[in-house]
């Protein structure tokens, strides 16, 4: 009986709350459920072309023998080596054929990469390629009508939108969260190389990497990234590769195997205000040249110009100008708009190819190990963007090499060889000198990108 009386007290209150809401707010609501509703219909068709990526990586374990003693003797039985899950990432169906795009870093140093689609279904999967500079890359599996994503325009972003983020946050497979656009072309961030992010409060968490950030058409507008975090854990500030950034770069992995870069052969900073006002200008953001190299002399670009638009669009910061330069493909002609001497001025300008290692001074040193090495400086380290003050900058390894079969490649810096510090050329003329057909060098390498290094050891044996 109380419960009947509880019941019907409760039904009463709910009848008094809505005879009290007038038209005009019933109407809100009404507008409000429809709004969810889009939400709803939304994830749930979005949900589809998002998949979860199983990196797993092959380990060496030894197995027991079943002897206790033998165990403690020799470690453990017989040496084999086993797939091991390494992590759990995310990724987005872009086509029915089986291409993907996902992080760089969900596959990276992956043996095996594993699809698991929404309804069940796993697919082995092939990396087709990787850009780290980006954070992009390109998987494909073997499947027919699959449940792509349409992509949208992320250019067309603004501040303020209405977004979606899809993917597997600490394993939770098909997690769905919704916020707003917080910012555009960020950067500056050092995640990586070129960073023109989209920030987005929408919570995005460890797992969510590579997962789908979707507008209220359902359509791919960014590739879930990165969050900035001092829990680990979503704090309001997500970010996401655009994906116009992510289509241009897929789409030169698959035709050509590799990503070029627009490139000019000019040093920029960003103009503060008070720079600006030291040089006596009426703007306060741009991309101030310090100095233009010899393989831009003919574009007409000079030291002191400030770049305040590209292609009709302005420019914030330096940051700015470089990645979306980069974005153009080589050989393509741009607008840049320049303020020299107080007066804007716009130029046409053909985009380059960016080769970082072109015009260094190299110098072949040792043709048995395959090297061609250029002494490292504070100078060039400023160019590069690297860490490492001294050493051999590796400018090229030939083809089928010692160096080569030693796993060396371009940009790798040597530290030292046979024990002896890479200070200097001369440093490293005198030890190969030393050398004799059939020795083994060992080397101390240092792999960087602009943001991260790791040191390795290298062994290389000279030709006989």
């Amino acid at each position: 009986m109380k419960r009947w009386m509880a019941i019907l007290i409760v039904g009463f209150m709910v009848l008094q709350v809505e005879a009290k809401i007038d038209p005009e707010h019933q109407v809100t609501i009404a507008q409000m459920e429809k709004f969810s509703e889009a939400f709803a219909a939304v994830a749930s068709e979005v949900n589809l072309g998002v998949v979860a990526i199983i990196n797993k990586r092959v380990v060496g374990v030894r197995r027991s023998t079943g002897n206790p003693f033998f165990d403690y003797l020799f470690g453990g039985g017989q040496y084999r080596r086993e797939p091991r899950q390494q992590g759990l990432g995310s990724g987005v169906i872009v086509s029915r054929d089986g291409y993907i795009l996902t992080n760089h870093h969900v596959i990276a140093g992956a043996d095996e990469i594993e699809v698991e689609l929404d309804d069940g279904r796993k697919f082995g999967a092939m990396l087709v390629g990787t850009d780290p500079q980006s954070d992009v890359a390109v998987l494909k599996v073997d499947g027919r009508d699959l449940p792509a994503l349409k992509m949208g325009d992320s250019d067309k972003l603004k501040v303020g939108s209405w977004v979606l983020a899809i993917g597997n946050p600490y394993g939770l497979r098909h997690t769905v969260t919704y916020g707003i656009v917080s910012a555009i072309g960020r950067g500056n961030l050092d995640i990586v190389d070129y960073e023109d992010f989209i920030q987005t409060d929408a919570a995005i968490n460890p797992g969510n990497s590579g997962g789908a950030m979707v507008n209220l058409r359902g359509e791919l507008v960014g590739l879930n990234t990165a969050i900035l975090s001092r829990s680990g854990g979503s704090q309001g500030i997500g970010l996401a590769v655009p994906i116009n950034m992510a289509r241009n770069i897929m789409d030169q992995i698959i035709e050509a195997g590799e990503v070029k870069r627009g490139y000019l052969d000019v040093v920029v900073q960003d103009l503060t205000p008070e720079l600006s006002e030291a040089l006596g200008l009426q703007v306060n953001q741009g991309a101030l040249i310090r100095e233009v190299g010899e393989f831009a002399e003919q574009t007409g670009l000079q030291p002191s110009d400030v770049i305040v638009g590209l292609n009709n669009r302005e420019i914030s910061n330096a940051d700015e100008f470089l990645t979306r330069i980069a974005r153009i493909p080589p050989g393509a002609q741009v607008t840049i708009e320049v303020i020299r001497d107080g007066v804007n001025k716009k130029l046409r300008v053909t985009v380059d190819a960016f080769d970082p290692f072109r015009g260094l001074q190299e110098v072949e040193r040792q043709r048995a190990l395959g090297l061609n090495v250029q002494e490292m400086t504070p100078a060039i380290a400023r160019q590069f963007g690297y860490n490492a003050q001294w050493g051999m900058l590796i400018t090229d390894v030939r083809a089928e090499s010692a160096a080569e079969a030693a796993g060396l490649r371009r940009g790798d810096v040597i530290r030292e060889i046979n024990r002896t510090p890479m200070r200097s050329m001369e440093d490293y003329e005198d030890v190969l000198a030393q050398l004799k057909p059939g020795d083994e060098v060992g080397m101390i390498i240092r792999r960087e990108t602009r943001r991260h290094y790791a040191n390795f050891y290298a062994v290389l044996k000279v030709p006989k």
